[in-house]
């Protein structure tokens, strides 16, 4: 697992090889317990259905296909944030949730960077080349199956664990008034 604010460095960016594959956005049990709180969602509720390692608890999983896991983790870090990019909806996406719990403003890019560099990040690299059909069909079948089960607190997309709804209601919400 590397340190979310490791990868503002364009050096250590590099050191990621220039492949497809999905990844994983970790955090500590005081960051979960705020984004359940903006959620109105009780730790206890959801916490067997978590992912959990070393004391860590993931809350957004992602993959890249169309470019690369070094392309995608740079752009959800290192991102301009934007006026354009929140207006057009080409910020990332969870850059757009992140800021709709922190402040309920897109537009806060301090608010957004200084929460991602509490965060983790683990990454796991697919052989096959970007763009590629395979991976673009390995890379969405593990996703979903991810997706169903665990509770990642912070996806909406094929979320459809049993507990997700308790979760993207809300998010939704907030993304919506946020803008």
């Amino acid at each position: 697992m590397i340190n979310a604010i490791d990868l503002r460095n364009k050096k250590e960016l590099k050191r990621i090889d220039n492949k497809p594959g999905y990844y994983k956005w970790w955090a500590n049990k005081s960051e979960l317990k705020f984004i359940l709180d903006k959620l109105s969602v009780k730790f206890e509720t959801v916490e067997s259905a978590i992912e959990e390692k070393d004391g860590l608890f993931c809350i957004y999983v992602g993959i890249a296909v169309k470019e690369s896991v070094r392309d995608r983790l740079d752009w959800h870090v290192n991102d301009k944030h934007s006026e354009a990019q929140v207006r057009n909806g080409t910020l990332s996406t969870l850059r757009q949730s992140i800021s709709s719990l922190v402040s309920q403003n897109q537009y806060d890019k301090k608010g957004t960077n200084d929460f991602i560099d509490k965060l983790k990040i683990e990454y796991f690299l697919n052989d096959n080349p970007i763009k590629s059909v395979m991976a673009n069909t390995e890379l969405h079948d593990f996703e979903r199956m991810l997706l169903l089960k665990n509770l990642y607190v912070l996806n909406i997309q094929e979320n459809h664990h049993p507990f997700a709804e308790l979760t993207k209601t809300e998010l939704r919400r907030l993304r919506k008034i946020s803008k």
